[in-house]
């Protein structure tokens, strides 16, 4: 293993254990996994809304059970907005930029079901760390090395990609919009709006700075996760939030878009 790697896999298993010092759930619904195809357990985060789960040779990732989401303030069901079929549209992704462009992702190996969830499995990302953990030192040189990729290669790629109609790669599931458009316990049935000309491409809608694995010497991009809400969508959706430095920065981007963005549903802003 490198010492990208393993640095790697330490930050992953560093998070996990934040992760359950906070959030200590147990896991009733794990994934069958095969060793020699997807190797030893390394971590999982387990939390109502999704579940993590790192092998020394996938991630998966899972549809939250009824039973962990449990309960709202109010006693009421919690509602994991649209989370089956925005696993399900990441896989459609996954494989449509493989086909189409040139963008390193993740390689799709699996979209299954068990326990009646959704299940995804990819290849796990064993080289390169992610975007935001560069230190303070690193960080704005790194940013700007892939702003220039992004701008000058990955945008262009997906910007190529056009269509006619909002929505996921795969037309047959509905439209998911960028999570800044939705609220909790969200149900709305978003409508693909057609139009004339084909003045839609594709947008992975996300691209902050955890989702973007980059080289910690030479900083390219060596591979783009979470796909979730990607899809057909105006240009301009694709805001910039691997230029955000903070929780607050990414929070303006996102509230200078989403008035802008519902309008377009002629939805109003909230």
């Amino acid at each position: 293993m490198t010492t990208a790697q393993q640095s790697h896999v330490q930050y992953i298993t560093e998070e996990c254990a934040q992760f359950h010092a906070k959030h200590n759930m147990p896991d009733h619904f794990p994934p069958s996994l095969n060793p020699e195809t997807d190797g030893e357990l390394i971590c999982q985060m387990n939390s109502r809304c999704i579940s993590y789960y790192y092998t020394t040779k996938v991630f998966i990732k899972r549809q939250p059970h009824a039973d962990e989401m449990g309960m709202d303030g109010y006693g009421k069901p919690v509602v994991i907005p649209y989370i089956a079929d925005r696993i399900r549209n990441e896989a459609a992704a996954l494989r449509f930029i493989a086909a189409h462009t040139s963008i390193p992702v993740p390689r799709l190996l699996g979209l299954d079901e068990e326990h009646g969830l959704v299940f995804l499995k990819t290849s796990f990302v064993d080289r390169g760390v992610t975007l935001d953990s560069l230190d303070a030192a690193t960080r704005p040189a790194a940013t700007a090395a892939v702003e220039r990729q992004l701008q000058e290669d990955i945008l262009p790629q997906l910007r190529g990609l056009r269509r006619n109609f909002m929505g996921s790669a795969d037309p047959q599931l509905p439209v998911i919009p960028p999570h800044r458009l939705w609220r909790f316990k969200e149900s709305r049935v978003w409508p693909a709006l057609p139009c004339a000309t084909d003045e839609y491409v594709f947008c992975h809608t996300d691209l902050n700075a955890a989702n973007i694995f980059v080289d910690p010497t030479t900083y390219k991009i060596v591979s783009i996760i979470d796909w979730e809400t990607a899809g057909f969508f105006p240009p301009e959706w694709e805001r910039p939030y691997w230029t955000a430095r903070d929780h607050c920065e990414r929070s303006q981007i996102t509230e200078a878009a989403k008035a802008e963005e519902l309008a377009l549903f002629e939805v109003e802003n909230y």
